[in-house]
């Protein structure tokens, strides 16, 4: 579920960036008191929340290029943070992030299509243990003055990476997915 929860956050950052035709569209540097990464999962009849303390963002994004833009995100899975410091370390397990074999996931946007009003339907790929797949989902984008806002919420299927393997395989024990949520705030340098 942790694992899902990167590929939102990675989504959403996904959302703000880009790279130009001809002229690369603009870089913006993330907020990071005012952006968030973070999930939900279902445990049993149990709602866990959580987020990741340390992610990095490369955003390229412009309304007007958008076959060039472009946002890649990396996400530490040892930053993973529910408010349980037991269920933290557990989700370093090999039937979760598995983070001594895989120290980080990574998202990529690959298009992006407007849809009007300022969302946006985002085309990316998701890499987590060693699994990459693709992902679809809305995003919310709103650019003026400078400054960009991404939201949405990206529903992960956490066996397609082989997050919650071995016992915790059951959907009794863990629910079949995992909702990313992102925010990210950025400006242009």
């Amino acid at each position: 579920m942790f694992a899902r929860g990167l590929g939102l956050a990675a989504a959403a950052l996904a959302v703000l960036g880009g790279a130009g035709a001809g002229a690369e569209p603009p870089a913006w540097t993330v907020d990071p008191a005012n952006s968030r990464l973070a999930f939900t999962a279902l445990q049993g009849a149990q709602v866990i929340e959580g987020s990741f303390a340390r992610w990095t963002a490369a955003i390229r994004f412009d309304p007007a290029d958008l076959a060039d833009s472009v946002v890649e995100v990396a996400v530490d899975p040892t930053s993973v943070v529910t408010g349980d410091p037991n269920r933290d370390k557990q989700a370093q397990a090999a039937e979760f992030f598995d983070s001594t074999r895989h120290r980080e996931a990574r998202y990529r946007t690959l298009a992006f299509e407007a849809k009007g009003d300022g969302l946006y339907e985002v085309v990316a790929e998701l890499s987590l243990k060693g699994v990459t797949r693709p992902i679809r989902h809305p995003a919310r984008i709103n650019v003026a003055d400078g400054r960009a806002v991404a939201s949405g919420e990206v529903v992960l299927r956490r066996r397609d990476f082989g997050f919650g393997s071995g016992v915790f395989d059951s959907e009794q024990i863990l629910g079949p997915e995992i909702r990313v949520r992102f925010l990210v705030q950025a400006s242009r340098p």
